[in-house]
């Protein structure tokens, strides 16, 4: 017997051998029964029956094997609008093309088309990889199919190997057993398991295999407008200004930002000493920070309001300053990383005159930028030749350091000369 996933029907082999039979029957499942138990009622009443007897409905599919189905049928997603059937006898396999029924009928019916040969050959049992009707198993002893739609063959019943047969009816070897197992069968984390046919044992096997999924896959979500979060709805009340909700106009050079006071104290130790500590200006309406450039402060205001920021290298030290002067220390921070981030060649010097003139907040970059600078030094002098004379009109003090610092790092071992 096998399923076809969750489409609502079973397959069962029949007939009078136990071990040997000439048909396939379909067995369509009633929609209550797919619900589950707690929406059984519903989709019984959608069903149009009743809480008493609910019948399955038995169809014989058109499949007759000469040497009779060995017990071995799997479903795979490929064939047919509602898959196909694969079937075993013991030296091939086939594949039934299946129909995709009505709403409401179940399943997947036998459509028209006759069964197709996928791999192997009646009669001629051997054990050769190969392409459709030229490839050869011993004894099919059970199948499995994976996540892609491979059919997994136990090929029994003595030393067995287990053979992977895509669509296009490909058969490849992926191991070889000593002793006989059959029904594979996939566990939800990969591994093919298959039963021993002498003892009472199971073998676990890790192929790399992908399993098929246990559960259907969930309905795609209802369309609608996009997670609300609160730094989009912040940045999104800042971009918004002039919408008649601020009550503080901040003069930062020539341009004005229109702010809320609550947002500005709230979020920044700065803006809380200034506007609610008694200062004069607590209460005004308008606050001027003088000696800030506004294209660096429009970065910092960003921050304030949503937490995040996208620095450019070339405003990163103006940034950072700022943000060390309106008690900002992780857009500090953040804003120094982006200074070392962007550091080059050309720019390095710069880099480390402004560092060393800074205050305590800064006292981890300078040194970042020196040793970056010792590390570059050949390519520095290459790319501006007057570094050095820049460095020793900037800051002598710096110079002897990086002096000290190149002539006491460690010097890669001479190579001695024989002759």
């Amino acid at each position: 017997m096998c399923a076809d996933g969750t489409a609502g029907s079973l397959y069962c082999r029949i007939g009078a051998n136990a071990n040997v039979a000439n048909s396939v029957v379909q067995l369509a499942l009633p929609a209550a029964w797919q619900a589950g138990a707690g929406g059984t009622a519903a989709a019984g009443a959608a069903a149009g029956v009743g809480a008493g007897e609910q019948r399955v409905r038995v169809t014989t599919l058109p499949f007759r094997a000469a040497s009779g189905i060995g017990g071995s049928m799997a479903h795979v997603p490929w064939g047919g609008p509602g898959g196909s059937l694969v079937l075993a006898t013991s030296a091939a396999l086939y594949h039934q093309p299946l129909v995709a029924q009505a709403a409401g009928e179940g399943g997947a019916a036998a459509g028209a088309a006759p069964p197709v040969l996928l791999a192997g050959r009646e009669g001629a049992q051997s054990r050769v990889d190969g392409l459709g009707g030229a490839a050869r198993f011993q004894c099919i002893c059970g199948l499995a199919v994976d996540m892609e739609g491979n059919v997994l063959v136990a090929d029994s019943p003595a030393d067995t190997t287990v053979r992977r047969v895509p669509p296009d009816g490909t058969v490849t070897t992926l191991a070889s057993l000593d002793g006989g197992y059959v029904h594979p069968s996939i566990l939800p984390n990969g591994y093919l398991a298959l039963c021993s046919y002498d003892e009472p044992s199971l073998l676990v096997l890790d192929l790399g295999l992908e399993p098929p999924p246990l559960l259907p896959p969930a309905p795609p979500a209802p369309a609608g407008p996009p997670r609300r979060t609160l730094h989009a709805d912040m940045g999104a009340l800042l971009d918004a200004q002039p919408d008649g909700t601020a009550d503080l106009t901040l003069v930062v050079g020539k341009r004005r930002f229109l702010v809320h006071r609550a947002i500005l104290t709230a979020r920044c130790d700065y803006f809380r000493s200034q506007l609610g500590g008694g200062f004069a200006d607590g209460a005004a309406a308008e606050l001027s920070l003088p000696d800030a450039d506004a294209a660096p402060f429009e970065l910092l205001l960003r921050f304030v309001y949503t937490g995040a920021e996208d620095i450019p290298t070339a405003l990163a030290p103006a940034v950072a300053e700022l943000a060390d002067r309106l008690l900002l220390p992780e857009l500090c921070s953040d804003a120094q990383a982006a200074v070392l981030a962007g550091v080059s060649a050309e720019t390095v010097v710069g880099s480390l005159l402004w560092a060393e003139r800074l205050g305590s907040s800064f006292s981890g970059l300078p040194s970042s930028l020196k040793a970056w600078y010792l590390e570059h030094h050949e390519e520095v002098h290459t790319a501006a030749p007057a570094a050095l004379e820049r460095l020793a009109a900037g800051s002598p003090r710096l110079v002897a350091e990086l002096l000290v610092g190149a002539f006491s790092a460690p010097r890669p071992a001479r190579r001695q000369r024989t002759a």
